[in-house]
């Protein structure tokens, strides 16, 4: 402010209005106030508003994440569910599958002659070979089960 002062000899060098500090009392700084004042207040609305969006913006996150960690628990019953729902009419093709087999052998068995009954066991003196006889020899028991076979036309049972 001694700048401001006149000096004698020298003439006062005349100071921009906007560089001019105020006065005290003048208007122009209550106005300048008031204008300050009223940006600071839409700014701190501004800063109120996105604050209220994102507490929002929060809170719909919690809620998704609270629905997945639900999921994520679920999934096990769900997977579950889903295998019962594709096994079911392959059980039920494979219950339908054994009951036409149960009525295609009783049918089968109502058709066909009983079967003979079983050759009476041979001893087993007869069963094996006298020393000295040959392989031959062995076998000829089973060939002769091998031909009644043959002669009715049925394999054994």
């Amino acid at each position: 402010m001694v700048d401001d002062l006149p000096r004698p000899g020298i003439p006062p060098v005349q100071i921009p209005a906007d560089l001019q500090s105020p006065e005290p009392d003048s208007e122009p700084t209550g106005d300048r106030l008031r204008s300050a004042l009223r940006e600071a207040t839409l700014e701190l609305e501004a800063t109120k508003a996105q604050l209220l969006t994102c507490q929002q913006d929060l809170e719909r996150a919690r809620l998704q994440l609270a629905d997945l960690e639900e999921l994520i628990r679920d999934l096990p019953q769900i997977f579950e569910r889903k295998f019962h729902q594709r096994l079911q009419p392959l059980l039920d093709q494979q219950q339908l599958l054994a009951q036409d087999n149960h009525a295609l052998r009783e049918q089968a068995r109502r058709l066909l002659p009983p079967a003979p009954p079983p050759p009476p066991p041979v001893p087993e003196h007869e069963l094996r070979p006298a020393r000295g006889a040959s392989q031959q020899d062995a076998f000829e028991p089973l060939r002769a089960l091998r031909q009644r076979w043959l002669r009715r036309g049925q394999p054994p049972a």
